[in-house]
């Protein structure tokens, strides 16, 4: 029989997210709850803006105004990323334990040996999405979208539709791409 169960949180929840069967809240103000016998609250950004579970499950990915990216997993917080003062406003959770994350134009792929791509675009990032199979990654743009292949030094795919593209994703077989966009479309 399920149970509903209220939880007073005390800043504005980003994400909620299952990592394994643990619920986590990740909120504005940096703290990660998990509701893993007991209550358990981890600190992570300072100023929270983004947070995505990984591809497989096992860790939420957290990244905000503080310029890094984190990874929780149980007990353990793991920084994977600083770029400084810079706000990190989209991150998206890749294969193999890629991470991609983008502040400003730029959007950075952290490969899981700690490697990391840096790939630039005319505008500013707004959304970051990776394919359901293979590492391509598509990046939500002003006036269209990219998709890149970041393990590859080859050119990206550029796709031009006017107008304020804010968030990207592929369909479950990796055959559509959609982006959202600020106007009616």
């Amino acid at each position: 029989m399920p149970t509903v169960a209220p939880l007073d949180l005390d800043a504005h929840c980003i994400a909620a997210a299952f990592i394994g069967a643990t619920p986590h809240f990740a909120l504005a103000d940096g703290a990660v709850h998990r509701l893993d016998d007991g209550h358990k609250i981890m600190r992570t950004n300072d100023g929270l803006l983004t947070a995505v579970p990984s591809q497989d499950g096992s860790r939420l990915l957290t990244a905000g105004e503080d310029g890094k990216v984190f990874a929780v997993a149980g007990d353990a917080v793991e920084q994977l990323a600083d770029l400084g003062r810079k706000w990190i406003g989209a991150l998206a959770a890749g294969p193999q334990g890629a991470v991609a994350y983008a502040s400003g134009r730029n959007a950075y792929v952290r490969f899981a040996d700690g490697k990391v791509r840096e790939l630039s675009h005319p505008r500013t990032v707004e959304g970051l999405a990776f394919a359901p199979k293979g590492m391509r990654l598509a990046v939500a743009r002003y006036n269209g979208a990219t998709l890149h292949f970041p393990a590859t030094a080859g050119a990206p795919v550029e796709l031009t539709w006017a107008g304020a593209h804010n968030a990207v994703t592929f369909s479950p077989d990796g055959n559509f791409l959609v982006t959202t966009m600020q106007e009616n479309a």
